[in-house]
C-alpha cells in the first residue's frame, strides 16, 4: 500500500503521480488530506471553471446530464480517472485508489511530510468544495 499526503500538492501533478503509481505498481494507493490539495491560478477563473462543470445541463431529461463531483475526495478521484487509459485495465486500477478528505486515525504514523509553499496564488479543494455547496464536517 502506498500512502500519499496531498497537503500543499498541485492537483494536476498529484493526479498524474497517482495514475502512474496505480498503473506501474498495481497496488493500493491511499491519498490523505484531500481537502488541502491546491489548484494554482487566479481565484475567479478557478472557481468559474469548476462551477461551470457542476452546473452543466442538457436539453432532455435532467437525470441524464453529466455529473461532476463537489467533494474534495471525489474531485481527486475524477482527476485521476481522466489520466488513466480508457480500457478495462484503467477501470480495474481505479478501484485500487482510496482517497480520504482528512487523515484517518490508522494512518497518522505513515504520512510523509508535506512541502512548503512559496508565494503564489492558489485555492484549496476545500475552499472550492465549500463554494460549490459541498456539506461535510472537518
Amino acid at each position: 500500500m502506498i500512502v500519499i499526503n496531498g497537503e500543499n500538492k498541485v492537483f494536476g501533478r498529484l493526479s498524474s503521480e497517482i495514475a502512474e503509481k496505480l498503473l506501474k505498481y498495481n497496488e493500493k494507493v491511499v491519498v490523505v488530506n484531500a481537502r488541502k490539495v491546491i489548484i494554482s491560478g487566479n481565484y475567479e477563473s478557478i472557481f468559474e471553471r469548476f462551477f461551470e462543470r457542476t452546473e452543466r445541463g442538457g436539453k432532455g431529461n435532467p437525470r441524464n446530464n453529466p455529473k461532476y463531483p463537489r467533494y474534495p475526495d471525489r474531485l481527486i478521484k475524477r482527476g485521476v480517472r481522466g489520466m488513466l487509459p480508457r480500457n478495462p485495465r484503467g477501470a480495474l486500477v481505479l478501484k485500487n485508489l482510496i482517497v480520504h478528505i482528512d487523515v484517518p486515525e490508522n494512518f497518522n504514523k505513515e504520512i510523509p511530510a508535506s512541502v512548503k509553499l512559496k508565494n503564489m496564488k492558489y485555492l484549496t479543494l476545500e475552499e472550492i468544495s465549500k463554494r460549490l455547496g459541498a456539506k461535510y464536517s472537518n
